[in-house]
């Protein structure tokens, strides 16, 4: 068990692992930046650092502060909530470097998971049927996605490769409306990931699955903190 636990994000997700911590009786520690002083995720946790001004770029992705405050305040773990940093390998392994544990899978998986391109690739892969979109792997020029939109037909969506939460995508219901939703798309995602790269699915309207989110330690320890009927993410809007 960890004695003292870093929350590495922000909002709802951040207030539910530091409520975790609460109850298993484990202190706890949140981050922020200079727009969230006063969230509810600082009032909860046991102590609280500043990261840095409101951009994400400079705050929630910086891992060099975050693993330096982990390291001051004496924090064992790291959990990295979802978004942000939890789907950087870099990360991870920065953490097991500074012989912090990092709450979530090896960085092994997450170079294979984490980005939804390379995740694509590799359940394609192993015989995983997927919505139809673009294939491959690395960034796409806007001039090669137009090209391939009606290949996969519209409705579609804009997607980021590095996060989720909705952050940087975009319903795409025809060719003219294309550009602007591109340009808007990869805007919001280098604003919330660092990354502005953007990948297309075919829409599909309205479809549901069971969805568990799990991670391990690298002690070997699996916590399972949340499962639920929940729209599917994949080739979705919601």
């Amino acid at each position: 068990m960890f004695n003292k636990i870093l929350v590495a994000n922000r909002g709802e997700i951040a207030v539910r692992v530091l409520r975790a911590c609460r109850e298993l009786g484990i202190r706890s520690v949140a981050v922020f930046s200079e727009a969230d002083r006063n969230a509810l995720h600082v009032r909860y946790a046991d102590e609280a650092y500043l990261l840095g001004p409101a951009p994400s770029r400079d705050s929630y992705l910086r891992a060099d502060k975050i693993i330096d405050i982990a390291r001051k305040c004496g924090a064992d773990a790291i959990h990295p909530g979802y978004g942000f940093l939890a789907e950087r390998e870099a990360f991870a392994a920065a953490c097991l470097d500074a012989d912090i544990a990092f709450i979530g899978p090896k960085p092994s998986a997450i170079a294979a998971m984490g980005d939804k391109m390379t995740a694509r690739n590799t359940v394609v892969a192993a015989g995983v049927p997927v919505v139809p979109g673009t294939e491959g792997e690395g960034a796409m020029r806007d001039e090669e996605l137009l090209a391939l939109a009606p290949q996969i037909g519209f409705p579609l969506l804009i997607k980021a490769s590095a996060g989720g939460g909705g952050k940087g995508m975009r319903e795409v219901t025809s060719l003219e409306d294309m550009p602007a939703l591109l340009t808007s798309a990869r805007r919001e995602a280098e604003s919330a990931f660092g990354d502005g790269n953007v990948y297309l699915e075919k829409l599909v309207e309205a479809p549901g699955t069971s969805r568990s989110r799990s991670w391990q330690t690298s002690m070997a320890t699996s916590f399972t903190w949340a499962s639920a009927i929940v729209p599917f993410s994949a080739g979705t809007k919601n």
